[in-house]
């Protein structure tokens, strides 16, 4: 087993994990001083989680992740119940009118954000099971999508459809890779937008979202606001920024500027060279954990590398382009950034399964480089 860890990967997940922390601070200072009196209140919850996040990060670095496969079916239960739980008032907690939590000792846990990464050990476990009949839609496809929109149905009660979207677009992609004929996987996506549409047009504030993703101007006090608010940040900005902690948007302006909508603080924070920098490290942690999927030793690391760099990366392009006005608005906080405890420790725990595949397959620790070294030492690498 070769003893180095991805040193791109690694500076990517330590940079981003400290760039969240500063902004939310930043963002959350003022809402939580107004709120409890206390303007570290976000602060040290994310620091509680953090630490928590950091625990499973080393659990994802150092268990051997060919593991994971033997508690698949351990771990599908848990969540099949923990799912369940979240709906039963009194153990479910509500908060703008949707049941997504559990809280246990005051502290909230999101079971949808376990499911996430669940799902992949689950998806990645198949994929290397029914290799002979995955070019099969009835044998080989269809029951994997029968088990999975379970899940997803009970997701959709709490209701948080853009979770379903996410975890959706990366099991298909998935399925693509590990095997499923273009047409099978083409015709599901199909299927999956037909149904997606039923469902938007099934829910008033659905629509209202989408009326205000085509027009926010149409209704700018009320289904536009939110989104009119975040161009005003990200535009005022300019290339560098009014400066840390001085954003106007996130005096009351903009609502969940520290969650949903910390990107365009960001914007209007630090500006444009900046964002663009905040960009380039998601894009290396992308490339780094595709590349990881690429030299994976066996089916099973490679379909979870593959899974988890998917599920992150489309949280990331989809939180970005709600921010920007290129999609309707959806509740995915921004991976590493957005204060979201759940969300925070589930991405440290995908972030050290990376690593730990990484490690494993020398061929893709033999591609990295750190960022960090000299000429001279990357010479030597390669020489050696």
């Amino acid at each position: 087993m070769n003893s180095q860890y991805d040193p791109w990967l690694s500076f990517s997940v330590i940079a981003l994990t400290l760039f969240g922390t500063v902004m939310i601070y930043s963002t959350s200072a003022v809402f939580a001083e107004l709120r409890f009196q206390n303007g570290f209140h976000f602060l040290t919850a994310h620091l509680l989680h953090l630490c928590v996040g950091i625990g499973f990060f080393v659990i994802g670095l150092r268990m051997n992740y060919r593991q994971w496969e033997k508690i698949v079916p351990v771990m599908m239960i848990t969540a099949l119940i923990l799912l369940v739980l979240v709906l039963i008032p009194g153990i479910g907690h509500e908060v703008k009118g949707a049941r997504r939590w559990i809280r246990i000792f005051g502290i909230g846990f999101q079971p949808a954000e376990f499911l996430k990464v669940v799902l992949v050990f689950y998806v990645a476990s198949y994929l290397g099971r029914k290799q002979d009949i995955l070019n099969s839609f009835f044998r080989g496809i269809s029951p994997n999508f029968i088990v999975i929109g379970i899940y997803l149905i009970l997701v959709l009660m709490q209701p948080d459809f853009g979770t379903v979207v996410l975890i959706s677009l990366t099991v298909l992609s998935m399925m693509y890779i590990g095997g499923g004929k273009p047409i099978h996987i083409f015709g599901s996506l199909v299927g999956f937008s037909l149904v997606g549409t039923l469902l938007i047009i099934s829910q008033s504030y659905r629509l209202r979202r989408l009326s205000a993703f085509l027009d926010p101007w149409d209704d700018p006090l009320d289904s536009g606001f939110q989104i009119i608010q975040s161009f005003i940040a990200l535009g005022t900005g300019g290339w560098f920024g009014k400066g840390l902690s001085m954003s106007l948007q996130k005096l009351f302006f903009l609502p969940d500027a520290h969650t949903d909508f910390i990107f365009a603080i960001v914007g209007e924070e630090l500006g444009f060279i900046r964002v663009v920098f905040l960009i380039f490290l998601f894009g290396v942690f992308i490339w780094r954990g595709y590349l990881i999927s690429l030299h994976a030793d066996n089916l099973f690391g490679r379909h979870i590398a593959f899974g988890v760099t998917t599920s992150i990366s489309l949280q990331i392009l989809l939180n970005l382009f709600v921010v920007t006005g290129l999609l309707p608005t959806k509740g995915l906080p921004l991976p590493f950034i957005s204060s979201g405890g759940t969300s925070l420790i589930v991405t440290l725990f995908m972030a050290g399964l990376l690593l730990n595949i990484g490690q494993i397959s020398p061929a893709a620790a033999r591609g990295a480089s750190s960022p960090f070294s000299t000429k001279s030492q990357r010479d030597s690498g390669r020489n050696s």
